[in-house]
This record gives structure tokens, sequence and C-alpha cells, in this order.
């Protein structure tokens, strides 16, 4: 029963967190911009998606790789290992919260949200969407903190490989649901485009700063709880 709480626990936090981070301006304007055009819309869904998933799984292995935890723990010393996790915990948390509080102090004295960035071109080649996937899902406020607690989370499952890579799989479905969500909608509503262009205004306009802030100050409570009862 207790291992069945952890897994559901541990699923619904790795499906925020999948949500969180395919939360790009820039993704859903071209999202939007492909729909509403009615262009290549499953070609270019599949490379945005695919870059989505390809970034978010390069910062996830190398989180992973570069874990001191796991490179002490090769050299069989585990009292060392523990304690240099920790540290490594502690200093990401308190990175964390300094980002956030440097987001907080930008939206309250830039209070105006700077434009958005641009949605990819209209008659880019449906390739081209997969760096720009690529790109969103590495580069950002949030996406380092984000894969972090994900790997996090996905170790804390199991000691086996497989439970880890199964609850990682989950993230990644949460992460490019939304897109193909909105794809297959859209091919049985192609009628659709006004409502996709009225809907893709509003969040374009959405200043997320706070969201970020938010996130960031979470992800760095977390690092530090890890670093604070690591061991106990």
């Amino acid at each position: 029963m207790h291992d069945l709480g952890r897994w559901v626990v541990t699923l619904s936090t790795l499906i925020g967190l999948g949500l969180a981070l395919g939360l790009n301006p820039a993704l859903y304007g071209a999202t939007a911009d492909m729909l509403a055009r009615n262009t290549q819309v499953a070609a270019r869904t599949a490379w945005m998606v695919g870059g989505l998933a390809t970034g978010a799984t390069i910062l996830f292995v190398a989180l992973q790789s570069f874990n001191p935890a796991h490179l002490v723990a090769l050299a069989e010393r585990d009292a060392d290992a523990l304690a240099l996790s920790r540290t490594v915990d502690l200093i990401a948390g308190g990175v964390f919260l300094a980002a956030a509080a440097g987001v907080a102090v930008w939206r309250l004295r830039v209070p105006r949200r700077p434009d958005a960035a641009r949605p990819a071109r209209t008659h880019a080649h449906p390739g081209s969407y997969f760096w720009l996937g690529l790109s969103c899902s590495i580069v950002g406020f949030t996406t380092l903190p984000i894969m972090y607690t994900t790997g996090r989370l996905t170790a804390g499952v199991s000691d086996e490989i497989l439970p880890r890579i199964l609850a990682y799989a989950v993230f990644l479905l949460a992460l490019i649901a939304p897109f193909v969500l909105l794809a297959g909608v859209w091919s049985r509503l192609p009628g659709a485009a006004g409502f996709v262009s009225r809907a893709y205004d509003r969040l374009i306009h959405l200043d997320l700063r706070w969201t970020y802030a938010i996130v960031l100050a979470v992800a760095g409570v977390v690092c530090l709880g890890f670093g604070l009862v690591a061991g106990r």
C-alpha cells in the first residue's frame, strides 16, 4: 500500500512537471500558427514533440550522469557519496531560490512583460520544428530545475532501471500530450481556426513570470528538503 501511494504521488508530480516544461509561449505560438494555417500539421507536430522529448531526455541523462552521488558510489564510498549528494542538493536549492527571487524582482521592476518569442515561420520545413522543440526544452528559466527534480523523483521510484524508465515515460507523455491532442482535435474540427487564434492571442499576452518564480521557488524548497533530510 505504501508503494502504491508513493507511485501515485510520484507520477502525479511527474505529470505536473511535464505539463510545466511544455508551458512555453513559443511552442503554443508555433502550434497555433500551424493549426490556423492547416499546413502539414501532423508532420510539424511530430517533429516538434520529437524535439521536445529529445531535449528533455538530453538534460535528464546529463543531470543523471553528473550526479556526484553516483560517481562516488562507483568508488564504493557510500558515506562520502551521501554527504556530496546533500551538498549538491543544498547548493541547487540555493541557486533555484535565488533565481526565483531574481524573476520576482524582475516582475516587480518591469511590470509589463517583454514581447513573447515569435512563432516559427509559416513556410518553414517541418524538420525545423524539431529544433524549436529542442531549444524550448533545454533553454529557459525552468528547464534545469524541472529536469533535475524529474531525475530525483524517478530515482526515488525504485533501484531498478525499468520502473525508472516507465516513470520517465509518464513525464514525456505529459510533456507532449497537449500538442498531440491539439493536433488531433484540429484534424476533426478544422473550422476551429478562429477559436485557436483567439486562444493563442490570450496565451501569448500572458505574463508567466510569477509562474516561473513559483516553480523555481518550489524546486528550491524540494532540493533543500532532499539535502536536509538525506540520510535521516
